[in-house]
């Protein structure tokens, strides 16, 4: 600390940040780093889909080093405590780190520590949640000495943070721990260890990641060999997809130092497309040159095989292939297969800074894989096509290479390499020279004819060149000619039962198999397909993959449809076996998950040939079996597709069960991922299916389907109306299951009109439901309802008791989705808390859960709350990038209700930025929407912001007609918290008006409200202060005013505690307090050019210039008045304006 502490600028003073403030962040990129004197702050690991705390600092430590190598470099580090840090300028850094080598060595000592202890902390991520606390409370005591009173305060969720778990579940552990008298706990947020080895026992193997390291690098311009120690590092597991080399490759040497060469360009694209003939070897050469650069690519290799040229299967598409190679990522457990946009962000966020191999083979076209190419240039793609794609060179995407035959010395040297050195044959070179000329040297065809020499010792090299020379094949020469001859003979030379298995692999669907469904397709035992499907290997027809499951060419699957359906007399009945297998598979009771992930292709396309087959009963009940587990693996297109052709098959045999069932599974799916109205459509067709039927249990499960349809709509009369039928049907069957899925659709309907009492009691029904049935996982969803409407109803005591423990219902099922929808409750009761860090952290963990689990509404929602956390806390751009995400996202789903609540939120950031015509915009839109969908609270929160917006656009009598419309509205609903918001609204519009005892009866009746309620009081003491001030009366304003300040500054937004300090120093200026006054005021207008509120800033330059005026400095007190009054009409605050123009005049 010494060294770095003696680099601070002579006269420069220390920097004080309060608790949760941000010291440094990427997106705020400054000219210095700053080193702590004293407390604690913590550092968030950079980029992700998420933000996580991953470590503390402390005194001693830098914070912002990364900038000495690049400004941008920089991760987001916030304050624990309050922090004391001396800031260090970079320049004179660099000067220091240029003259000598001990400040360059101390900045790669403390890099290097930090690299190491990331690294660790990886590592650890494996180990069993009682071990990482272990380790992490014994390396923290270590660290900082966790008994001494200057410990950094451990919280819950900081513990959570670091560990990497939940609140509730480190709770629990702690709490068991303080029992045995492992820990004890001597105060608030402080723990000491009592028994560190109880610790280290519990830390098991991991125990040893505990010590913080405190060995020293080699320092800088020692002599030259000098070696630093060993770096352990805890590897963390990485996709390593690519298969196996070709064993006896040959040649390509000059197109493996080609794309050697481009790699170590500085100046290149991030993808190389190799392209050239069918068969030529592009797939061979980019995995063998992957596997020699393995090591190039630490953070693994992905191979994608995008079906380009597939003769059973279309073109894998963008969303799919995006879904598996998050999969691959360890991006949640399974990926959504409908939203592109969201997937491409979440892609290109993922692999950012990771050095990964990405091969995209088989491509079908340039658009194909421009949706697929990532932002920078850290992960190389190598994409194979026999397409050209000249198209991606031209617009800058890539680079290209052709790929053509071998030349003939390789083509020979392949020949030989397949046949053995020692083999008599390979000694005639001039007979190989002859072979690699007539098979056009196309490696394929080189491969099946050494095959063919090798599998019959007796047949010469000559006499195989006789054969491909034979007069039915005439255009020897051609590769292409040359690569289908070589496949005929390659057919000619297997056995009758080879031939049979080849010609029934044409029938496969999708280009992978397993040998038990050849055996289906074949009707013999599994034994004898494994033996033929070696023969078709051994003669290069197949490729083994893991699994086992075997790969075959496009082109080879080609010529084996071909020759199935020319030559195969029960091609018919083959199929029928293959859908029977396919059918007994996926409704068998004991069918693993990963059946189903790894025939997902073959299934889609198996069910599309049982309907152009005219298997239309297999079809349909093919679909109906693969429904459930598709959805829970959250394949949403290809469940889509595959319901899809249940559906024409079950209306082509008339089957009406069948047909409703598709109808059913069609609207469930189009409820998810949207658009509602075709969701809405598919049900309704299927209620009246099962109402025709007599199906009580399906007309049930239609109704409470399509309640929650017109619950996403906005149609909420029908939504209630439908959940109450299905309830009775319910009950009538006996159906308990389904009884409390209907009070929990009543509850959420209820909660989304602000019906909370309503809400409040279905979603206790259902608990107690859920309970008696032993319903983990639906105990967990009431409990998150409950707690949302606790939350709602100002008990966010009780609230965050129910939602944490739904959360740890969650963690012990595992159970993604309902893990995100508690950590979007959490993420909103922290918010109203006031607990900003809590918040964020829990909402974008909601986010990534709901884009894991392909939930489009509950993205949506999470983006909504991203946005209102932001807005809480003055980041306003940051606020409207997260609503402008939310609403695309209702938009596409139909979502009437969310879309208008994002346009009024949207509107509300640009109200507190003072761009009143476009709020004007935004809110009209949303008015217009709720009063369309009878959304009475939505409807009186967009009139009581548009009076708010009125007001300041000078039109106090407008803005109170619209501000009595919305108290007659929130009173008729008897919603008292909405109310309190618009008797506030009021107090102001009466000031306007200059109607100031009405204003102080109305702000004092907000008061009331919110104390009744339990809300946030501060904004109705700052309306009581105002009014009084207006009345003339600063003595008694004084204390609300100076109420409000504290209050704004613990609980409320920034630009919020600005407004509070602007009114405190108007009323200490009228007291006559002016010293005091110009404090508060230079403070105010501090906080509002820090927030980017300019109206608030307009109001804080005219206190100053009155104040400065008070205190006889006319020049200054003209110059902010001015300032005031050129800000305020450029926002077009006409009340405000007028009064700053008026004292600018006087002063004049």
């Amino acid at each position: 600390m010494d060294l770095f502490r003696s680099l601070v600028d002579e006269g420069a003073r220390p920097r004080l940040f309060r608790r949760g403030e941000l010291i440094c962040s990427p997106v705020r990129p400054v000219n210095r780093v700053h080193l702590i004197d004293h407390g604690y702050a913590r550092e968030h690991v950079p980029g992700g889909d998420r933000e996580v705390v991953h470590d503390l600092r402390g005194p001693g430590d830098l914070v912002g080093e990364l900038a000495f190598w690049s400004p941008g470099e920089r991760v987001k580090v916030d304050a624990l405590t309050e922090v004391r840090a001396w800031p260090i300028d970079l320049g004179r850094l660099r000067e220091h780190a240029s003259a000598g080598p001990a400040v360059a060595t101390a900045l790669v000592q403390e890099l290097f520590a930090r690299n190491l202890a990331a690294r660790r902390h990886e590592a650890l991520a494996r180990a069993p949640v009682a071990a990482r606390l272990a380790v992490w409370l014994l390396h923290l005591d270590e660290r900082y000495g966790l008994a001494s009173p200057t410990a950094p305060p451990l919280s819950m969720e900081t513990l959570a943070d670091l560990v990497g778990s939940a609140p509730d579940v480190v709770q629990r552990q702690l709490t068991q721990w303080v029992r045995r008298g492992w820990l004890v706990r001597p105060g608030y947020r402080r723990l000491r260890i009592a028994d560190p080895a109880a610790l280290r026992e519990a830390a098991g193997a991991w125990g040893e990641l505990s010590e913080p390291w405190r060995g020293r690098v080699t320092p800088f311009l020692t002599r030259p060999g000098a070696q630093a120690g060993p770096l352990p590092v805890g590897e963390l597991p990485k996709p390593r997809q690519l298969p196996a080399d070709v064993p006896d490759f040959t040649g390509r040497q000059q197109s493996l130092d080609l794309l050697t060469a481009w790699l170590d360009r500085p100046r290149r694209t991030n993808t190389m497309v190799v392209q050239g003939l069918p068969g030529v070897g592009k797939t061979a050469l980019v995995t063998h040159w992957g596997l020699l650069h393995a090591d190039r690519f630490p953070a693994g290799q992905i191979m994608i095989d995008l079906r380009g040229q597939s003769p059973t299967q279309p073109p894998m598409s963008s969303a799919e292939a995006l879904g598996q190679i998050l999969r691959s990522l360890g991006v949640g457990e399974h990926m959504p297969a409908a939203d592109e946009a969201e997937l491409m962000l979440l892609y290109r966020s993922r692999i950012a800074g990771r050095r990964l191999l990405l091969i995209l083979d088989n491509a079908a076209d340039p658009a194909q894989v421009r949706a697929l190419l990532p932002g920078g240039k850290d992960c190389v793609v190598l994409v194979t096509s026999r397409t050209r794609m000249a198209p991606l060179r031209a617009t800058g995407h890539a680079d290209l290479m052709d790929l053509s035959v071998l030349d003939p010395g390789n083509a020979v040297a392949l020949l030989v390499s397949v046949l053995g050195e020692g083999s008599p044959r390979a000694a005639d070179r001039d007979a190989l020279a002859e072979l690699a000329r007539v098979c056009s040297y196309h490696p394929f065809a080189l491969r099946i004819s050494a095959a063919k020499l090798a599998e019959d010792p007796a047949l010469s090299v000559r006499s195989r060149v006789t054969e491909l020379r034979g007069p039915d094949r005439p255009l020897a020469g051609d590769p292409e000619e040359a690569f289908r001859s070589a496949l005929d003979l390659a057919y000619e030379s297997l056995g009758p039962a080879q031939r049979r298995a080849f010609r029934h692999v044409g029938l496969l669907p999708g280009r992978d198999f397993a040998p038990e469904v050849l055996a289906a397709a074949l009707g013999v035992p599994v034994g004898e397909a494994v033996a033929a499907v070696e023969g078709l290997h051994r003669a290069y027809l197949v490729e083994p993959l893991p699994g086992p499951r075997y790969r075959v060419h496009d082109l080879v699957k080609r010529l084996a449809r071909e020759l199935g359906r020319h030559a195969e007399a029960g091609v018919r009945e083959a199929r029928v076996r293959l859908l029977d297998h396919y059918l007994a598979v996926a409704t068998g009771p004991d069918t693993p998950r990963e059946w189903f992930e790894a025939e997902r292709r073959s299934l889609v396309s198996a069910v599309r040939l049982a309907e152009e087959s005219g298997a239309y009963g297999l079809a349909c009940r093919l679909a109906e079996a693969v429904f459930e587990p598709f959805r829970r693996l959250r394949y949403y297109e290809n469940n889509l597709e595959v319901q899809q052709a249940g559906l024409s098959s079950a209306m082509q045999v008339g089957n009406r069960r069948a047909v409703a069932l598709m109808r059913s599974h069609l609207g469930s799916i189009h409820r998810d991922i949207g658009p509602s109205t075709l969701a809405a459509r598919f049900i309704g067709e299927a209620l009246a299916d099962f109402t025709s039927l007599g199906d009580r249990e399906g007309l049930a499960r239609a109704l409470n389907d399509l309640a929650e349809v017109h619950g996403i709509a906005g149609n909420r009369d029908e939504a209630l109306r439908r959940a109450g039928e299905a309830l009775e049907v319910h009950r009538e069957i006996g159906d308990l299951a389904g009884v409390a899925k209907c009070l929990h659709t009543l509850s959420l309907l209820h909660l989304s009109q602000e019906r909370h009492d309503l809400a409040l009691r279905y979603a206790g029904q259902a608990l107690r439901v859920r309970e008696e049935l032993g319903d983990r996982r639906g105990t967990a969803q009431s409990l998150i309802i409950s707690a949302r409407v606790r939350q709602s109803l100002g008990e966010p005591d009780t609230a965050l008791s129910e939602g944490l423990e739904a959360l740890s219902i969650c963690h012990e099922l595992g159970d993604e989705h309902a893990e995100a929808e508690t950590l979007l409750c959490l993420a909103e009761i922290y918010d109203r808390l006031g607990l900003q860090q809590d918040a964020r952290r829990d909402a974008e963990r909601a986010l990534a859960g709901y884009t894991a689990t392909g939930d489009q509404h509950g993205c949506g929602r999470a983006l909504c709350a991203l946005g209102r956390i932001a807005r809480n806390g003055s980041r306003y751009d940051e606020a409207l990038a997260c609503y402008e995400q939310a609403l695309a996202v209702q938009v596409e789903l139909h979502h009437e209700q969310g879309k208008a609540e994002t346009l009024g939120d949207i509107g509300v950031v640009h109200w507190r930025l003072s761009d009143y015509l476009r709020a004007d915009d935004y809110l009209n839109q949303a008015l217009g929407i709720s009063r369309v969908i009878r959304d009475e609270p939505g409807e009186a929160r967009m009139l009581n912001r548009l009076a708010r917006v009125r007001r300041r656009q000078g039109l106090p009598q407008v803005a109170f007609v619209y501000a009595l419309e919305a108290l007659d509205l929130v009173q008729g609903l008897g919603n008292r918290r909405a109310e309190a918001d618009v008797q506030e609204t009021l107090a102001y519009t009466y000031l306007s008006l200059g109607r100031h005892e009405q204003a102080l009866a109305a702000a004092r009746s907000s008061l009331a409200l919110r104390e009744e309620t339990g809300d946030n009081q501060a904004s109705a003491l700052l309306s009581i202060a105002q009014a009084l001030y207006t009345a003339g009366e600063p003595a008694a304003a004084l204390e609300y005013a100076g109420e409000t300040v504290e209050l704004q500054h613990v609980t409320g937004t920034r630009d919020r505690w600005g407004a509070a300090l602007t009114t405190l120093a108007m009323v200490l200026l009228d007291l006559g307090r002016a010293e005091e006054a110009l404090v508060h005021a230079k403070q105010a207008r501090d906080v509002h050019l820090e927030c980017g509120t300019r109206r608030d800033l307009g109001c804080a330059l005219r206190a100053l210039g009155l104040i400065t005026a008070r205190l006889g400095d006319r020049v200054a007190a003209r110059a902010h008045l001015t300032e005031a009054v050129r800000t305020l009409e450029e926002v077009g605050d006409v009340f405000e304006g007028r009064r700053a123009a008026q004292e600018l005049r006087e002063l004049a």
